[in-house]
């Protein structure tokens, strides 16, 4: 399977919490087209407002009502690239070129949002479209000109990239870097090791002692460092696991709350921002949230 394929069954598979019950069985075909475009353009005031959240809401309401309209669709598409939603933009925006393929803002929401993910290549496709269906549309035109920019720049960069230009996290070898006797942080396997191999082994995603973890958050709390070797090995580390991951994932709500032995803490994900190099801030938010 392709990595656009792996992108679509991404996209595809996500569950959007914002959808409401489909009320359009329980109604006329003129109540639910009545219903529908009302929420419509109470969701287009707004939108226009910049009350995005709430144009979510209103545009999710009247697809209750009427599910397969490709104009309600593309508009809560907008909304969500307007709160950086990407992914449900696109979902939403495939959805309406479903349910309408000659409905150009279908097409333009998802080669927004795709190019806001740095999809070029998949927004261009969606913005010729667009010009094909508005060949007048010199806006349209404007997006492909910047999408075609962006698909030569990388293609450029990939075949100008050789051994001389690869990035030195590709070559260099953490392990080289020595560690000083006076250097009195923790070690990932408690001591240091002569095994190059299993050093590097516990960088691995997953792989590092949950202890050096702990006592390297310690470390810092303390006005230390951990010895610059460990850095670099989690830095390349970090570099060649985010490399492989998609630009949109899908992250479950873990089944055991922060605290194992205590099951009346409900489950949870804690999304941490930019904290802006605030370390203590962060240590609070693990000891509000646990880790």
């Amino acid at each position: 399977m392709g990595e656009d394929e792996d992108f679509d069954k991404l996209i595809d598979g996500i569950k959007n919490v914002d959808d409401e019950p489909d009320l359009s069985a329980c109604e006329s075909a003129e109540d639910a087209e009545a219903n529908g475009l009302a929420l419509k353009d109470k969701g287009n005031a707004a939108l226009m407002a910049g009350h995005y959240n709430e144009a979510i809401h209103l545009y999710s309401m009247g697809l209750s009502h009427l599910p397969n309209n490709a104009i309600i669709l593309s508009n809560r598409a907008l909304a969500y690239i307007k709160v950086e939603n990407y992914g449900l933009a696109i979902q939403d925006a495939t959805h309406a070129i479903e349910a309408d393929p000659s409905y150009p803002k279908g097409y333009y929401r998802r080669g927004s949002a795709e190019f806001a993910l740095g999809r070029a290549k998949a927004a261009r496709k969606d913005f010729r479209a667009v010009c094909k269906l508005r060949p007048k549309d010199r806006d349209a035109r404007g997006k492909l000109q910047e999408c075609e920019k962006a698909v030569k720049e990388a293609a450029f960069a990939a075949a100008i990239l050789s051994d001389e230009t690869a990035p030195l996290s590709d070559s260099f070898k953490a392990e080289t870097v020595a560690v000083e006797k006076s250097y009195d942080g923790p070690h990932p396997a408690g001591e240091l090791l002569n095994d190059s191999d299993k050093e590097a082994a516990l960088f691995e995603p997953g792989k590092l002692p949950r202890e050096f973890v702990l006592a390297a958050m310690e470390h810092f709390k303390n006005q230390k460092v951990i010895h610059k070797r460990y850095v670099a090995h989690l830095l390349i580390s970090a570099k060649h696991y985010y490399e492989k991951q998609s630009s949109l994932l899908e992250i479950p709500i873990p089944e055991i709350g922060p605290d194992e032995n205590d099951p009346t803490i409900s489950p949870r994900l804690t999304v941490c921002g930019d904290t802006h190099g605030q370390y203590y801030d962060v240590l609070n938010i693990f000891a509000l949230n646990g880790l």
